[in-house]
């Protein structure tokens, strides 16, 4: 998703120069993905049963 965001905001920011209303739009979705993958959105949540780290056997 990281690199989604980055290439969408480049590509609104080429776009700018030719398409100027769908730069926009391009780059504030890029931005928007951008400020959610930071926010913590689209990863997956911790399980304290998860298969990769079995419980303990006490």
């Amino acid at each position: 998703m990281l690199g989604l965001a980055i290439a969408l905001l480049l590509i609104g920011i080429i776009g700018l120069f030719f398409f100027t209303y769908a730069g926009v739009i391009v780059g504030v979705i890029g931005l928007v993905l951008l400020i959610a993958f930071l926010a913590g959105f689209g990863r997956r949540a911790a399980h304290p049963t998860d298969e990769r780290y079995p419980a303990k056997p006490s």
